[in-house]
């Protein structure tokens, strides 16, 4: 039965790709504003024939129409200025490497050191040689058309937040070319967006400020799941939950159950928060796990699955929505369990002991100890960790 249900919503999800492609595949021209209008001046890092590195530091304002996104490929376009399309032979690049990351705000751009602009880990989305065929990047429009795609490797999911971009090339044969890009003198430029780049595609520190090019990025939707679960010790019955940062994993439906993928959001003070997932795939069946910090995690109660990259669950509405119907009804809505400080799995002494040193040394503010949310580790805490430790509350699955 499981078979044929997949065959179905894979043959749905294919229509719908087909029906609605036009929906699903989106761009953000950046900066805001100029998609269709020409920058006000130029920048040559991108295509500059000797070894550079080049940073575009992007505020999260300027992205949200890429929320949810799988980003897959950049491009650029020339300046008001050409007066040729360009190359006029096919060019080369050796070694065109495109790193992701999150950025800091673009006011607090370094110079001192690329790294420090990186909020984060970066992502290697692409490497290898970039071929640029003759004539590929048009003029004589206004502004001209965005050249050809320089594609990632593997996409990067964005969620929301400032972004990096980050590119090393390795330098060429031929003439350079400047693309079309916003003076540092241009309102945004520092606040909105900002850049920096250094001779050499291996340089380190000592940028120097450059223009920002006007880029268009593009992704294709990733997953969504929007999940409504409640925390116990953060919830009162006045139907509010203290909001938290809270991981999601999607679990095999075979055993031993592994880890397919995983996404990190906020539920809100109604429990609700909105999940992405880079590797889920349509129709594939998974165990949703919620695995909130210092709390139980806790399984549904059965498999699910994506059709058109979306999918709805409800730990809330009862107890038969976990898996071993492993939650606790508080007031009239259904919780899961809380006080798994040391997430090993289960409620016990370990965990009082922690919560207890912690109250005793009055440590405050967001820490693990913290399970109903104060910012206060104290007797409401403890008390809410020996009652589920009295229960032998744990994981249960499959």
């Amino acid at each position: 039965m499981k078979t044929f249900i997949t065959a179905v919503i894979v043959l749905l999800s294919t229509l719908s790709f087909f029906n609605f492609s036009n929906n699903s595949l989106k761009a953000q021209v950046v900066p805001l504003g100029y998609e269709n209008t020409q920058g006000t001046s130029t920048f040559l890092g991108p295509f500059a024939n000797s070894p550079r590195t080049y940073q575009f530091l992007i505020k999260s304002t300027q992205l949200t129409g890429l929320i949810g996104q799988n980003l897959n490929a950049i491009s650029l376009r020339l300046p008001a200025s050409a007066s040729a399309d360009w190359p006029v032979a096919n060019y080369s690049i050796a070694n065109y490497r495109i790193y992701l990351s999150k950025s800091v705000d673009p006011s607090n751009r370094s110079l001192a050191f690329f790294a420090d602009n990186a909020a984060g880990p970066q992502t290697l989305v692409r490497s290898g040689p970039l071929n640029i065929d003759s004539a590929s990047y048009k003029f004589g429009s206004s502004p001209n058309l965005f050249g050809p795609e320089i594609t990632f490797d593997i996409p990067y999911l964005y969620t929301g937040g400032n972004l990096l971009i980050e590119i090393r090339q390795s330098g060429f044969t031929g003439t350079s070319r400047s693309m079309d890009a916003i003076g540092t003198s241009i309102s945004g430029y520092g606040t909105d967006f900002s850049a920096c780049w250094k001779s050499g595609d291996t340089a380190t520190f000592n940028a120097s400020q450059g223009n920002f090019c006007v880029v268009k990025i593009s992704g294709t939707p990733a997953p969504r799941l929007d999940l409504s679960a409640l925390i116990e010790a953060r919830y009162d019955m006045t139907n509010l939950m203290v909001s938290d940062t809270t991981q999601v994993y999607l679990r095999s439906d075979v055993s031993p159950y592994s880890i397919v993928d995983s996404s990190t959001s906020v539920l809100d003070q109604n429990g609700i928060g909105t999940f992405y997932f880079g590797n889920a795939v349509n129709g594939a069946f998974y165990f949703v796990a919620v695995n909130h910090r210092n709390s139980i995690e806790t399984w549904s109660s059965t498999t699910l699955f994506f059709a058109a990259d979306t999918l709805e669950y409800d730990f809330t509405t009862g107890a038969a929505a976990a898996y071993g119907n492993n939650q606790e009804l508080v007031g009239s809505r259904w919780t899961n369990f809380s006080g798994d400080v040391n997430k090993d799995g289960s409620v016990d002494l370990s965990d009082l002991s922690l919560v207890y040193n912690a109250a005793t040394a009055f440590v405050s503010g967001y820490n693990l100890t913290d399970v109903n949310g104060d910012l206060l580790t104290d007797l409401n805490d403890l008390l809410d960790v020996y009652e589920n430790a009295s229960k032998f509350v744990a994981v249960v699955q499959p």
